[in-house]
């Protein structure tokens, strides 16, 4: 007769148990992990077709839409054009017709038009000629001391500027790229202290420290010019000359 033995069976309970967690933890899970993995995978494709057939669905309408739109917009345009030719052949002859008057009219007032322009023809080179006679007796009067004068006006006009004036010359200076220098043009070399009352005077109308870089030029005859960025002020014989010459050609 077979004897029943506790210690055996409790050890084949162990060896049983240690199989079941040798196959929950290193097959059983591994098995679980990679189905749940292939699952999802197989969602995701899933999905991602759904989607992609979607976006080719909504492309397919919007290629019939536009399609549907460009042959309107053809057949709008067709009308269109077939409106302005019949427009245009309906005033082909009235435009022919104002064209011949037109020239008549033309022909009409050639010789006052020649005449007219002759006289301003010759009113341009009476003002060039003054322009020249007094180009050159101020050039014989021009002086270091005139361009003091002329310096000491422009300080005072920089101190009393107007606004407008203000405003135009801080949005330039405003403009000047890092450091860049404010250029002074002078028909006279300019003392040190004159140079120095020119700089703190324009840096102040200009709202901010500017950096000067005087030079002398003597076609400016007397006085100076300031070019702040896009702003130049003018307080030279030179250019008040130039200023009446255009005017005395466009009037």
């Amino acid at each position: 007769m077979m004897q029943f033995d506790w210690t055996t069976f409790i050890l084949e309970i162990l060896n049983f148990l240690v199989l079941v967690w040798i196959l929950q933890r290193f097959l059983y899970r591994p098995i679980l992990a990679m189905l749940d993995a292939r699952q999802q995978r197989i969602q995701d494709e899933t999905e991602l077709a759904a989607q992609l057939r979607d976006e080719a669905e909504a492309l397919r309408q919007q290629y019939e839409q536009r399609l549907a739109d460009w042959n309107q917009q053809q057949e709008t345009s067709r009308r269109q054009l077939d409106e302005e030719l019949a427009q245009l052949r309906n005033t082909a002859t009235e435009n022919l017709k104002q064209t011949l008057a037109d020239e008549e009219a033309k022909l009409r007032v050639r010789n006052q038009t020649l005449i007219t322009a002759r006289e301003a023809a010759l009113i341009r080179e009476a003002a060039g000629a003054a322009y020249g006679q007094a180009a050159a007796m101020l050039q014989r009067l021009a002086s270091p001391q005139l361009t003091q004068q002329i310096v000491e006006v422009f300080l005072q006009d920089l101190q009393h500027m107007p606004d407008s004036e203000q405003t135009a010359l801080r949005k330039a200076a405003a403009m000047l790229i890092g450091a860049s220098a404010v250029e002074v043009l002078s028909a006279h070399p300019l003392s040190e202290t004159d140079q120095a009352r020119v700089t703190e005077t324009l840096s102040t109308a200009a709202g901010q420290a500017l950096q000067l870089t005087i030079k002398e030029d003597s076609t400016l005859i007397a006085g100076l010019r300031a070019v702040v960025g896009e702003c130049q002020l003018h307080a030279n014989l030179a250019d008040e000359l130039a200023f009446f010459r255009r005017q005395a050609n466009h009037g």
